[in-house]
């Protein structure tokens, strides 16, 4: 039989083109991309790489922090199938926890369940986790700089954010879900700009954003100074652009799908507060943000009302995020001497650059310079809105403006390169790309030198203190030794052993967070030294948070106990950092 007759009458196979018919479409559109699309996606597949090689090698390194733990406990606690300790007695269910701290939410433990099923429990999975949503962050950024700025400026952000030491270093660590609130920032950037760009899909576009943005609120209440960039760059856009486009019937339909999707993304964060308030009527976070402004901060001491001191301090902390120089832990805080400069100057060339394009006649370039301006009014509203805080003043809050700093640099330089090679016709292309590029080469090599220090500084050091590898010796020693329950009498030591030993070893936290011990402390203490199998273990005093040592000697000594070290475990200076005790 023909290949004709075994056709079927009445079915129109035109319409249906094979397997092969449809790869050579897709290699046909393939092909007629042009050569800055091709380019712009090799840029992005390098930083990929890039990324990836700094930020997995020596992954071990620095030693496990005790706040990278903090919400991996109530999981593990959970994979056991036990009801872990919540916060003021709130879960969900009763066993599920909602919030870790007032203003922290449990999202990033959730977040790394499913690292810990295919790494197993230990610092790989808990690492893992926010390198791949820093990973997902790059390419967000791409898509974003692609879509406002065009594929030069989208391949040179890229490429200066996947080096950039701020995000390589505080990605490996994931402390405060930093990763996971970029991911909701650039998330809900594009889902809105894809709503404006498809007003039939409006909804369910801008229903996600609301979802992302709710989402990051719950992480960490820190997010609401992304909410507070995005309507000040929104109310910029729309001056100059979407006057035309956004009705007033637009916009009521779009707020209110937006509310419905933040409402659901928050719902944790709404319903602890709901608690709190029909409890004792009192929304704890909420609380937390008042009193953080009627006095200074409980445990840090900020007084929010010193504006002009923390705005001083809260620039201080933007230059240190830019240049990278906040790792002081890994053994030397290097730093990029050209990051700052880099990026005043961006601010400077590229807004003079920005306000020509604003007054172009075609639409696509005046929407560009506006989003420049959209962009560059960010960093002066997240500086000013940092040196406001319900805890500290420190670097990592200003994880969230990224990947704003890299996109002035490369708007400013491909920017600058085309007005440079304006009348030139052959190769213009190649000749813009290879132009931007050096004029951000300086920056970028720093970049790369910044990362290669802190390697090479860590493959001797192995970390400083509490942030050493000190604590994988800790760990193995008292796993070896079946030490499951010995007693931590300061932080920072038993939620890390609980990860690194997958759970076995679960250390007993007896010290109080007060400065001096307590009552409570002395009656532990007592009981725990009438049963003399325990094992103790304190930080050594130049790392101690809550330096128990001399009240639990005291204490032995009154019960005719002598206290003995029975292990020491050292940073590789030689520091002791973590000493196991025993009362004999």
């Amino acid at each position: 039989m023909s290949y004709a007759q075994g056709l079927s009458p009445g079915r129109d196979y035109a319409a249906r083109p094979t397997l092969k018919g449809r790869a050579f479409v897709m290699l046909g559109r393939l092909r007629a991309l042009p050569l800055s699309t091709w380019l712009s996606a090799i840029a992005l597949v390098v930083a990929l790489a890039a990324f990836a090689a700094v930020a997995l090698h020596q992954l071990h390194l620095p030693g496990f922090y005790y706040d990278e733990a903090l919400d991996l406990a109530p999981m593990l606690d959970l994979m056991r199938g036990e009801t872990p300790e919540l916060l003021r007695g709130v879960g969900v269910a009763g066993r599920f926890p909602v919030m870790l701290l007032d203003y922290m939410g449990s999202l990033g433990g959730y977040l790394t369940v499913p690292f810990m099923w295919v790494f197993g429990v230990g610092y790989q999975a808990a690492r893992a986790q926010p390198l791949f949503f820093s990973t997902l962050s790059i390419v967000l950024a791409w898509l974003l700089a692609r879509r406002w700025f065009g594929d030069a400026v989208a391949a040179l952000a890229t490429i200066a954010l996947a080096v950039n030491p701020s995000l390589i270093w505080f990605s490996r660590q994931g402390i405060s879900v930093t990763s996971v609130m970029l991911v909701c920032s650039l998330g809900s950037v594009l889902l809105l700009q894809a709503a404006l760009d498809h007003p039939h899909r409006a909804r369910g576009l801008v229903f996600a954003a609301g979802l992302l943005l709710g989402l990051g609120l719950w992480a960490k209440f820190l997010f609401f100074r992304w909410w507070v960039v995005m309507v000040i760059g929104a109310a910029m856009l729309a001056l100059g652009l979407w006057r035309e486009r956004l009705t007033h019937a637009v916009m009521r339909r779009v707020m209110g799908w937006l509310g419905a999707g933040v409402a659901i993304g928050a719902a944790p964060l709404i319903y602890y507060n709901l608690v709190g308030l029909l409890r004792e009527g009192d929304p704890w976070t909420l609380s937390l943000l008042w009193r953080s402004l009627a006095q200074p901060t409980q445990q840090f001491g900020v007084n929010n009302w010193d504006v002009l001191s923390n705005l001083r301090k809260s620039i201080d902390d933007v230059r240190v995020f830019v240049d990278g120089s906040y790792f002081w832990y890994n053994g030397i805080p290097f730093s990029n001497v050209y990051a700052v400069p880099s990026l005043l100057s961006a601010a400077v060339v590229g807004g003079a650059l920005a306000v020509l394009r604003a007054r172009c006649a075609d639409a696509e370039t005046r929407a560009q310079g506006w989003r420049f301006f959209a962009a560059l009014s960010a960093l002066p509203t997240l500086t000013f809105l940092g040196a406001f805080t319900v805890t500290g003043l420190w670097s990592t809050h200003h994880f969230i403006m990224l990947p704003i700093p890299q996109l002035l640099l490369a708007c400013a330089a491909v920017w600058l390169a085309e007005a440079a090679l304006n009348r030139l016709r052959r190769g213009r292309t190649i000749a813009v790309w290879a132009l931007s590029l050096t004029l951000v080469s300086w920056p970028l090599h720093r970049d790369v030198w910044v990362n290669q220090m802190h390697h090479e500084t860590l493959a001797r050091t192995g970390g400083v203190g509490r942030f050493s590898d000190a604590v994988y010796r800790l760990a193995d020693w008292l796993d070896h030794n079946a030490i499951y329950a010995p007693i931590a009498l300061d932080w920072g030591i038993q939620k890390s052993v609980r990860v690194l030993t997958a759970d076995r070893v679960r250390p007993i936290e007896v010290f109080g967070h007060t400065p001096q011990a307590d009552a409570r402390f002395y009656q532990q203490v007592a009981e725990l030294l009438q049963h003399p199998e325990h094992y103790y273990i304190v930080l050594w005093e130049r790392f101690a948070v809550y330096n128990r040592r001399a009240e639990f000697t005291e204490i032995a000594r009154q019960m005719g106990r002598q206290v003995e070290e029975v292990f020491i475990a050292h940073e590789r200076s030689g520091l002791p950092v973590y000493v196991v005790l025993r009362a004999n």
